[in-house]
């Protein structure tokens, strides 16, 4: 079928096809591509680590760390491995997020992710975890990937336990579809608390629909900030990946298919709306699409949950990762979903009112900080973000 982008318009107005944005999410529900982490053999990472010739403690735990969650995908870590069963962990500094992440807050947060999946992986194979954080000392913006985030240590140890959230690493995924079924309950809520054990953060559980709707306009109006923003924009212009062949090459950044669009209609988008290039990006008609978009995913929320620390240091923003990582975990093995929404937490000058509206909301002292705040709902689509090839990850190779 070899319509240009008029005539397919002109055809679906005359037959009725014509697609709307809530219709597009509906299709949620459908996906045919799953697999993650690198490997051939499935959803297993250390199955996989073994086949790929990943045989040794440190990296057959290197691969399950990298199926952590971090943000817009860009998987910013490198590795300076001692011995099979020893490594340093570096920010990779050339897959930072300077406009929309300008103090790195977050890709220190996805260090955090990395760290604690890590863990759980090497529990798995008879392997106690020492993680020494900053080992040589805390850095400014300007010396990111120059010193180690950590020091990891695997132990053997033949009285470790598997961690019993391991089994979620292989269909943990971050769902932004539009969320279906009944508000999560606190009942539920406290369940994902109990498996998740968070030990740095504070979490906040709002369920209630008066509440939620002041919180619902607020991430409404900071996604549309950021999307009018040229520059902030254009940076995930810059991340994402327009079709199956770039998100299986690149194995990174995100998609269409990590915001909830798969099968015919996922085809259509592909094929007469989504064009490479600035000029289409920034669009008026492509920006209210994405906006749109954005407000249907948050007018289906849930609930929402809120991670706060007592202070913002590098140490304080892994050491969420790590309460975050325990959490998604969580939610994903009761079935339920999550999506982070982390607009309006972020600290460029055109987001500082918004952002500092809602910490007067949550009454935060100036010590505190707002480090996560996410979505929690019900959906049965799945799409699991590849992950690069860990070897490329490797300093020195």
């Amino acid at each position: 079928m070899n319509f240009s982008r008029k005539q397919f318009i002109h055809h679906c107005i005359n037959t009725g096809l014509f697609l709307t944005v809530p219709e597009f999410l509906e299709n949620c529900k459908t996906n045919t591509l799953s697999t993650r982490n690198y490997g051939q053999d499935g959803k297993d990472p250390i199955q996989n680590a073994e086949s790929s010739g990943l045989r040794t403690p440190i990296l057959k735990a290197i691969n399950v760390g990298i199926t952590a969650p971090n943000p817009h995908n860009t998987q910013a870590w490198k590795f300076r491995i001692i011995n099979d069963k020893e490594m340093f962990l570096y920010v990779d500094e050339k897959r930072i997020l300077p406009q929309t992440d300008p103090p790195a807050r977050q890709i220190h947060i996805g260090q955090g992710t990395f760290l604690e999946h890590l863990k759980i992986g090497a529990s798995v194979i008879g392997y106690k975890t020492q993680i020494a954080l900053l080992p040589e000392g805390t850095y400014k913006f300007q010396e990111i990937g120059q010193k180690p985030i950590a020091k990891v240590v695997l132990e053997k140890d033949t009285n470790i336990k598997k961690d019993s959230l391991y089994d979620a690493v292989p269909n943990r995924a971050t769902n932004r579809c539009k969320y279906e079924g009944e508000m999560i309950q606190k009942e539920e809520y406290a369940k994902i608390l109990s498996l998740t054990k968070p030990k740095y953060s504070t979490l906040k559980f709002i369920n209630d629909t008066n509440s939620l709707g002041t919180y619902k306009e607020k991430l409404k109006e900071a996604f549309t900030i950021e999307t009018n923003t040229f520059a902030k924009h254009e940076e995930s212009r810059i991340w994402f990946r327009y079709n199956d062949e770039e998100i299986y090459d690149k194995r990174d950044g995100i998609s269409l298919r990590g915001n909830g669009l798969s099968g015919i209609k996922l085809w259509i988008v592909e094929k007469f709306f989504l064009t490479h290039g600035k000029e289409v990006w920034h669009s008026e008609s492509n920006k209210k699409g994405g906006i749109d978009i954005f407000r249907d995913q948050v007018e289906s929320t849930k609930a929402l949950v809120l991670f706060k620390t007592i202070g913002n240091s590098l140490k304080d923003q892994v050491q969420v990762g790590m309460d975050y990582a325990r959490f998604q975990l969580s939610v994903t093995s009761l079935d339920l979903v999550m999506h982070p929404m982390s607009q309006i937490l972020q600290e460029y000058p055109e987001m500082n009112q918004l952002r500092e509206e809602l910490e007067k909301m949550e009454q935060i002292q100036s010590d505190e900080k707002i480090q996560m705040m996410v979505r929690l709902g019900r959906s049965d689509y799945q799409f699991l973000s590849p992950r690069r090839n860990p070897k490329s990850m490797i300093l020195g190779t």
